[in-house]
């Protein structure tokens, strides 16, 4: 397990050195993103507009805050960020008039519609969209090819294998997987959303040595109070504690006090979920919390 994080990363800089049906001249950082589109890029941008909460955080993570023209209203970390202009977002929608007015050299963004509307105003675009911590560091390094950060990158992407690591190596020899309960958001506590197979919450809590109830099922669904309850997982971790979800609400609500995580009072609040949902470099900070919640004899503190 020490050895793929590693691998992915190596990989993704032969991926990044050639491409297929790159017209720009030798020298040319080229490769494909994570929406399968070819990447070419003649020159490192100098204005960098960024469409993704995890694409800011990468860029800041490598030095790149001076460069970077825009953000989206979710765009709130590091506080610096906060400083830009905003192009708005997925869903109150991107103001196209100011991307133009931003003239940017390259647009990071994550799959949608916008890309297209983006192509046609002869943008340059590459997505990052990665599914799990192995992508997270490849896109890293995409990064740092584009924009002339690759010491920068290496170095970042080094240290955070190096903590994952920490997690592999000591949950490996884990005989005991607690079952975990994960909520996204229970506003309805009858059939509160979760977060199912091929999610990073999921790779997150296998990760950290414990075993997901939703596994069954991918991506992010609703799942009835009934197959909960019958899992019935010894803890509880909640990132809607930031909508104000609390391990007494989670208690009182109607036939979960016979769950063994209620019963043993094992109802745990992330206390940033960014850092669990957002795909940037504190997806390692996510993955650490999680683990000192389902292992605290092996990640005490």
């Amino acid at each position: 397990m020490r050895k793929i994080l590693s691998i992915l990363v190596v990989l993704t800089i032969a991926l990044v050195a050639s491409s297929p049906g790159c017209a720009q001249p030798a020298g040319a950082i080229t490769g494909i993103d994570d929406n399968n589109r070819p990447i070419c890029i003649e020159n490192a941008p100098q204005r960098i507009l960024s469409l993704a909460p995890s694409s800011t955080e990468i860029l800041f993570a490598l030095g790149l805050g001076d460069r970077v023209v825009g953000r989206t209203d979710f765009c709130n970390y590091p506080p610096a960020a906060g400083t830009l202009p905003s192009v708005g977002s997925p869903f109150s929608g991107f103001n196209l008039e100011l991307i133009v007015d931003l003239d940017p050299d390259i647009v990071f963004s994550v799959a949608g519609t916008i890309v297209n509307e983006l192509d046609n105003l002869n943008l340059t675009v590459v997505v990052l969209q990665p599914n799990d911590i192995p992508a997270v560091f490849r896109d890293i390094q995409i990064v740092g090819e584009i924009t002339g950060k690759q010491r920068e990158a290496e170095r970042l992407v080094s240290s955070l294998e190096k903590r994952v690591n920490v997690i592999i190596e000591k949950t490996a020899k884990v005989t005991e997987k607690p079952l975990v309960f994960y909520e996204v958001d229970g506003t309805d506590p009858t059939k509160p959303w979760t977060t199912g197979s091929g999610t990073f919450q999921d790779s997150l809590i296998t990760l950290a040595g414990g075993k997901n109830v939703a596994a069954g099922i991918s991506s992010w669904y609703q799942m009835n109070v009934e197959a909960i309850i019958e899992a019935n997982p010894e803890i509880i971790v909640l990132e809607d504690a930031r909508y104000g979800m609390t391990a007494e609400i989670v208690a009182a609500r109607s036939g979960w006090g016979n769950i063994t995580a209620v019963k043993g009072e094992s109802i745990y609040p992330i206390s940033n979920a960014d850092i669990t949902s957002r795909q940037s470099p504190r997806i390692v900070d996510g993955l650490e919390e999680i683990a000192r919640i389902i292992h605290p004899e092996l990640f005490p503190g």
